[in-house]
């Protein structure tokens, strides 16, 4: 990181837009409202799927929210009042088995960290609306149809009431300013921070 994000509580995040929901399944097949995962805590939610092979998409986004679970995670006054959120946008393929192993790679007792995928492809439509978020299958050389989605990488920062305060793409998914904008929030609700 080449410069030095702001203290928390120096700026305002503005409140984007509210977190749509649907319907998602669990690592274990359980059924869900999304926002039984965007209120109630600070959520830092990311779209991704478990193929996803390029370096600046997925793949990056898993590392950036391993390393926020590990700031947030040595922040006591943080540990309880975050959660992370991998949301798969290909129900085809990432079934809550799938998604549970993708799960595995996240050590047990640090923060916690749902991995979901919607029930089916229409429950998927109004969470790719609500967040902007466009996929579409990715095509090779030849315009076959690949296993890939092509993606723009978002990650969402949603605060205990389920609003959208920030989005980061790729350039700005810097787990410190993650962390910052965190504590921005907390302390908009009053917490003391440290």
């Amino acid at each position: 990181m080449d410069f030095a994000p702001p203290a928390p509580g120096s700026y305002t995040l503005q409140r984007i837009m509210p977190a749509p929901d649907a319907k998602v399944l669990d690592t274990d097949g359980k059924p869900y409202r999304l926002s039984s995962f965007t209120t109630g805590a600070i959520t830092v939610l990311s779209f991704m799927y478990t193929r996803c092979t390029d370096p600046d998409g997925c793949p990056l986004a898993y590392l950036a929210l391993r390393e926020v679970g590990h700031l947030v995670q040595d922040t006591p006054e943080l540990k309880d009042r975050v959660r992370l959120v991998s949301l798969s946008f290909d129900p085809d393929h990432d079934s809550p088995t799938q998604m549970k192993l993708y799960s595995q790679r996240v050590k047990p007792g640090s923060v916690e960290w749902r991995f979901l995928t919607p029930a089916s492809r229409k429950d998927l439509l109004p969470l790719l609306e609500g967040f902007g978020q466009d996929v579409a299958p990715a095509l090779d050389q030849s315009g076959r149809v690949t296993n890939q989605l092509s993606h723009v990488l978002r990650v969402f920062l949603i605060d205990r009431a389920g609003m959208v305060r920030e989005i980061y793409s790729t350039s700005f998914l810097l787990p410190p300013v993650v962390l910052n904008d965190i504590e921005t929030l907390l302390m908009e609700q009053g917490a003391r921070i440290k």
